[in-house]
């Protein structure tokens, strides 16, 4: 399906029109209690201000204000600590799964085929073999894979250093990425971006309602190389496989996340318009 790279990159053109555009785990159980607890907290305060309105001849009104408030402030300071800790949690994540931004269904009724885009060049590839089969057979033991299940595209693939060690992986949109092997992550609701142990971005993938945004390097345990990826240009995409000449893959693909991700996790690089 590929073959050997001259040394230039060749741009793709689509036959179809682009597409507008704390150490120890907290359970779900735990979550479920603590998440009573403020309800209860905050209903409490509710029901002692009430009281303190009926009862203002017997009971002082800045008593029951002085409870009510300790109550909501108890109540608000969980809630702060709860958001801080999942946003520590979320840092610490190599793991997750990707879902559009909408909740658009596809119909198979409607024979919709799934669709890959590289990056976000215009570039679109349907697939209309059966269910399940590559798309792209990348190398013998690995593949680029997209299919429609309930009602969502969803990709999977492997990513690989050039010594064979996995990267990265998608299942049907549920990635994992080796912290061992990665230089830095960075990731959103919708979308992925790893960065090798050079810095390099060699996975680059975004969900969208009916298609998925894909940019990736591939590598084999005996360091050959694919890639595939956005054109240069920003029009159209390219396909590179290494060989005599060039010795290493020359697709650069563009961050869309800022980084560090440790102090910019899920922010995204915004694009400057003429």
């Amino acid at each position: 399906m590929f073959t050997e790279s001259t040394g230039k990159f060749a741009p793709l053109f689509s036959r179809y029109t682009p597409i507008s555009t704390a150490n120890l785990p907290v359970t779900p159980d735990v979550r479920r209690r603590d998440r009573k607890m403020k309800i209860v907290l905050i209903v409490i305060a509710f029901v002692v201000a009430l009281l303190g309105v009926y009862k203002k001849d017997s009971w002082p009104l800045w008593i029951t204000l002085g409870i009510s408030g300790l109550l909501l402030i108890g109540a608000f300071v969980q809630i702060a600590i709860e958001l801080r800790e999942a946003k520590e949690t979320a840092k610490l994540k190599y793991v997750g799964t990707l879902e559009p931004k909408s909740r658009i269904l596809l119909s198979t009724r409607d024979n919709v085929n799934p669709k890959i885009e590289l990056g976000d060049g215009g570039t679109i590839f349907l697939f209309a073999g059966p269910q399940g089969q590559p798309l792209f057979k990348i190398f013998d033991d690995n593949s680029l894979t997209i299919v429609i299940d309930r009602g969502q595209v969803k990709v999977s693939t492997l990513i690989r250093d050039k010594l064979g060690s996995a990267v990265a992986e998608l299942i049907n949109n549920e990635w994992k990425v080796n912290r061992n092997n990665t230089f830095d992550r960075n990731y959103s609701k919708d979308a992925l971006e790893v960065k090798d142990n050079a810095g390099d971005i060699v996975l680059q993938v975004k969900v969208l309602n009916d298609r998925i945004q894909f940019q990736g390097k591939f590598y084999d345990n005996q360091g050959n190389g694919v890639a595939l990826g956005k054109h240069v240009s920003g029009q159209g995409g390219v396909m590179e496989i290494t060989g005599a000449n060039p010795p290493h893959l020359e697709l650069k693909i563009e961050p869309i996340f800022l980084y560090p991700s440790e102090n910019h996790l899920g922010e995204l690089i915004q694009k400057k318009t003429n």
